[in-house]
């Protein structure tokens, strides 16, 4: 294996054996390499500067309605004049691919002009107060041409279309917004409206059970039933002295009786009679005036009545009238009216009201009472009595319904207050985002006008767009260099290539590797005419290569770096020959 390591010499001679090996795929490559760098056009780059400056009214004062950072909206402009219907108007106005256009696709052409624009972001040091971080303060926009003035002038259009586009999307921003603001405010104030006439309706609706009203309905039951105590009091006054009343019309009746009235034997007949009407009426509130049992007693007394004739007076049949519509009225009171014994008295007053009917209809013996001054004078107390009792249970039922009316609206006011508190509420809450929504409306305006005046954070151009004096592409130097390397290992790789693919055996290591054996002696190389004429040959060939390689990267050298008395004064100083 030590055997096979290859020495220096044995590396040199390899090089001067494979010598046209190396050095034609060298000239080739780096001619190629030469062609190609000057063939390479050049590409010019213009570039403007753009500031951002803050808000010139304190933010305090005066809210802006672009919310959005810089970096953002510089993005969100970038995305639109990106657009292609946008890049085809450039396109147009400076007439860029007018001879490409027909022969390249649509979508060729916006990739190709938007690789060519560019747009570099400059933060600063500082802490952003929104963000906590560093801070956008400008960027460029750049763009590359192959002619300088083209390139200024479609950077100066980009300039412009950005600082016209800020303008633009702010104060659209602060228009939408202030429009936003005040559809909104309309609305709330319908709403408002159709809510207060839902309080208002509310409150009509109940008008009595309204919490501010509690107090005087307390007030007035209070009154009312204080007024109906004293009713009540005077209602039994007024029936005890109706009860003595008629305790006094009674004996005044009776003594009537005795002193020149009816009989024993009348008086007898006339309690049979009364009997019987007691019975009719106690049938007819149990059955009803069609039962066969009440037909039956009428017909009983209208026999008993022909025969002897009317015994009974007027004045007890109105009495039995008024003691039971006393009655039903305290089972009205009570019951509804189709309790049964609501039903009953309610009989039992048209069975009495019926008989008062026929017996003044009737031929009855004449009432010799009547011709009494002091039964006149009883029966006229009597009735003014009953006339009063019957206003004050007038009066009386008026003051139950009142109170009742009164109870019926304390009751609901706790519901009626807890409906109400939810509209006022949701009315005070609507109110309030009403007002709210004036308030931003007011101040959306004022950051519109903020815009308009371009007052708050705008776009300055700060570096406008120069025409470029050097180019920017392509770099000649870097491209050269590797063209020269790539040169050079191409030389290299074929002629080891050729070395490797050649069998044959050179040196007496190689034939040792080959037969195990190291030889005796060896004889060296002898070397013909032939050999000398084709030797000076290749040195004439390889001196003549290397002079023109060095002419060639002179020329190279003051063409694309330096010019070459440059280089030598250069030279001079750096060796401190002057």
């Amino acid at each position: 294996m030590d055997d096979d390591v290859k020495t220096l010499g044995d590396y040199i001679s390899i090089a001067w054996r494979r010598k046209f090996y190396i050095l034609i795929p060298f000239i080739v490559v780096l001619f190629i390499t030469i062609i190609t760098v000057l063939s390479l056009p050049r590409i010019y780059q213009s570039s403007g500067t753009i500031l951002i400056e803050s808000q010139q009214i304190p933010s305090e004062l005066v809210q802006s309605m672009v919310t959005s950072f810089a970096d953002e909206r510089i993005q969100i402009i970038q995305q639109r004049i990106m657009a292609g219907d946008q890049l085809f108007a450039i396109i147009n106005k400076f007439n860029l691919y007018s001879e490409d256009v027909n022969k390249m696709p649509r979508s060729a052409i916006l990739n190709d002009i938007r690789n060519r624009i560019s747009i570099v972001l400059e933060s600063a040091n500082l802490r952003n107060q929104q963000r906590g971080s560093s801070a956008v303060i400008s960027f460029t926009v750049a763009f590359q041409h192959s002619d300088p003035v083209v390139a200024q002038k479609v950077t100066n259009e980009l300039v412009t279309l950005f600082l016209d586009e800020n303008i633009k999307t702010r104060t659209a921003r602060a228009e939408e917004t202030t429009e936003f603001l005040k559809k909104e405010s309309a609305r709330l104030g319908a709403k408002i409206a159709v809510m207060e006439g839902e309080i208002a309706s509310f409150k009509q609706e109940n008008e009595g059970s309204l919490p501010e009203n509690l107090r005087v309905n307390l007030e007035r039951v209070v009154t009312l039933k204080g007024t109906l105590l004293a009713t009540d009091s005077e209602m039994n006054e007024l029936t005890e002295r109706r009860n003595l009343l008629q305790i006094d019309l009674e004996t005044l009746r009776l003594a009537e009786t005795a002193s020149g009235g009816l009989t024993e034997e009348q008086q007898q007949q006339k309690r049979e009679l009364q009997e019987l009407k007691n019975q009719y009426v106690s049938l007819s509130a149990r059955y009803g005036s069609e039962h066969p049992d009440v037909r039956a007693i009428k017909r009983q007394i209208k026999a008993f009545e022909d025969v002897y004739g009317n015994l009974s007076s007027l004045e007890e049949l109105q009495t039995q009238e008024q003691e039971a519509k006393a009655e039903l009225l305290e089972l009205t009171r009570k019951y509804s009216n189709e309790h049964p014994d609501v039903i009953k008295q309610e009989r039992k007053l048209d069975s009495i009201a019926t008989m008062i009917a026929e017996f003044n209809n009737a031929t009855a013996p004449a009432q010799q009472s009547r011709s009494n001054p002091e039964l006149l004078q009883v029966e006229a107390r009597l009735g003014s009595i009953e006339s009063s009792i019957e206003r004050i249970r007038k009066a009386r039922l008026d003051l139950e319904r009142q109170i009742a009316r009164l109870d019926a609206w304390i009751s609901r006011t706790p519901q009626v207050e807890r409906g109400l508190d939810a509209l006022e509420r949701d009315y005070q809450n609507t109110r309030n985002k009403y007002q709210e929504m004036k308030a931003k409306e007011s101040q959306a305006e004022l950051a519109m006008s903020l815009e308009e005046d371009q007052k708050g954070e705008r776009f300055t151009l700060l570096e406008p767009p120069l025409r470029p004096d050097v180019p920017i592409k392509p770099n000649r130097k870097k491209l050269f260099m590797m063209g020269l390397i790539l040169s050079l290992f191409s030389g290299i790789g074929v002629a080891g290539l050729a070395e490797l693919l050649d069998g044959g055996i050179r040196g007496s290591k190689a034939l040792a590797a080959v037969t195990k054996m190291m030889p005796l002696v060896t004889i060296p190389y002898i070397r013909t005419r032939q050999d000398e004429v084709v030797k000076r040959r290749n040195i004439k060939i390889l001196i003549a290569s290397l002079v023109i390689l060095g002419i060639l990267f002179l020329a190279l050298v003051h063409f694309l770096y330096k010019p070459l008395d440059l280089v030598w004064l250069i030279l001079l100083r750096k060796l401190n020959l002057t």
